[in-house]
């Protein structure tokens, strides 16, 4: 990895909306801090959507691990759990999956890739949800 560094700072107007400079010192008085992950994919541009579609939904839907104090006597055992029968394609995401109505969900499931972006995974793709 190769750290880069982004630093906003305008000393004048450049009568691009904000309309005053851009300075933004923060709470130290010495100037914002940006932490982040930037990736760089080289790729010929007949392959470069299978790489960066996957990685940047890899990237933004990432686990976040959140640790709470366990006060439950007998805490569950079921770690993980999938009503799917086998796993979706690669090229369809999990959009939405929320309860609406007693009994019933929401499940919205998106294509990723746009009509040939991809030479495989542009492909339309059929789903048997029962």
């Amino acid at each position: 990895p190769v750290p880069l560094q982004l630093h906003r700072r305008l000393l004048y107007d450049d009568n691009r909306g904000v309309g005053e400079p851009l300075v933004e010192l923060g709470a130290d008085k010495l100037g914002l801090v940006i932490r982040g992950h930037h990736l760089l994919l080289l790729e010929p541009l007949e392959s470069a959507a299978d790489g960066h579609r996957l990685l940047a939904q890899e990237m933004f839907m990432a686990p976040a691990t959140v640790l709470t104090p366990n006060h439950h006597p007998d805490p569950p055992k079921l770690q993980q759990f999938s009503a799917l029968r086998q796993e979706l394609p690669p090229n369809i995401h999990l959009l939405t999956l929320m309860p609406e109505d007693p009994g019933t969900v929401l499940l919205r499931l998106e294509h990723q890739f746009e009509r040939g972006e991809s030479r495989n995974r542009s492909q339309p793709v059929t789903i048997d949800l029962l």
